[in-house]
């Protein structure tokens, strides 16, 4: 099985933060459950493979479309995966739904809806099929990378202050607080957190949580044992109560017991592939 990311051309940089490959090579897989926290970033995702389901806090037992956009997720959810696993996919900066294509990002929060409700049905099933006869990875990449140029140049978006805003919040890992956030911004902070939560989907005080919470979970991703202290002081947590707290909320379970027991995606995750 493989899981490849790739970095975008300079020109989407600001609205991609990467495209990924999953694919089990033609292997099938026999009940997978894969654990994902929230991470602050939307998606786009073309799946080749077979059918599989999802269960979040919203629903018990999602069957996923082939086709999908997913908006920011609130608590972490379980993919269940049965087959095969073919799947490309483009990772959206936390505004890049508003910005590059014009969606109402707000009313994708906790939810995959099928692309051709979204985009036209034509183009989904134009690049459904070109993705189904690419044979590489980086062939797949350079046709995501098409679709998403498609929008960049009809759309020709221009990031904002809000862009801005959301990706500081994701650099520093969420430790920041809503001062900080609206440096440079001139605006009442009531008009901020509208704004930013028409383009990100969130309130930027919930996404800062959510991007500190997912920096601690990439920290324990694939460890048995992890210095708790240590890392509380690192994510810049006042007390050991107030982490626990947020993590139950964010997992419904405590550190030890997440650790004991998640399969999380980031696992099978290496560093950005390079391009050919």
């Amino acid at each position: 099985m493989i899981y490849q990311r790739y970095s975008p051309c300079s020109e989407l940089a600001p609205f991609v933060e990467c495209y990924f490959i999953w694919d089990s090579q033609n292997q099938p897989i026999d009940n997978l459950m894969v654990e994902s926290p929230p991470s602050g970033f939307c998606s786009i995702v073309f799946n080749g493979g077979d059918p599989y389901y999802l269960q979040n806090k919203k629903y018990e037992k999602l069957l996923v479309p082939q086709q999908f956009v997913a908006g920011q997720a609130i608590y972490s959810y379980k993919l269940f995966l049965q087959g095969t696993i073919s799947q490309a996919g483009i990772v959206l900066k936390p505004a890049a739904l508003a910005t590059l294509f014009d969606l109402p990002t707000y009313q994708y929060t906790e939810e995959r809806i099928d692309l051709t409700q979204v985009f036209p049905a034509t183009l989904i099933h134009k690049y459904k099929a070109l993705l189904a006869s690419a044979s590489q990875a980086i062939e797949k990449v350079k046709l995501l990378e098409s679709f998403t140029l498609h929008y960049y140049q009809t759309n020709q978006p221009r990031p904002d202050f809000i862009d801005k805003a959301a990706d500081l919040i994701m650099l520093k890992n969420g430790m920041l607080n809503v001062k900080e956030m609206m440096e440079g911004v001139y605006m009442s902070r009531r008009n901020f957190e509208r704004q930013f939560f028409k383009k990100v989907g969130l309130s930027p005080k919930y996404y800062a949580r959510i991007r500190r919470m997912a920096y601690l979970f990439h920290q324990i991703a694939g460890k048995q044992k992890v210095n708790w202290p240590l890392l509380l002081n690192q994510s810049t947590y006042y007390d050991q109560s107030h982490f626990i707290k947020d993590f139950i909320e964010f997992t419904g379970r405590t550190p030890q017991q997440y650790l004991e027991e998640n399969k999380e995606l980031v696992h099978l995750v290496g560093s950005l592939s390079p391009r050919r």
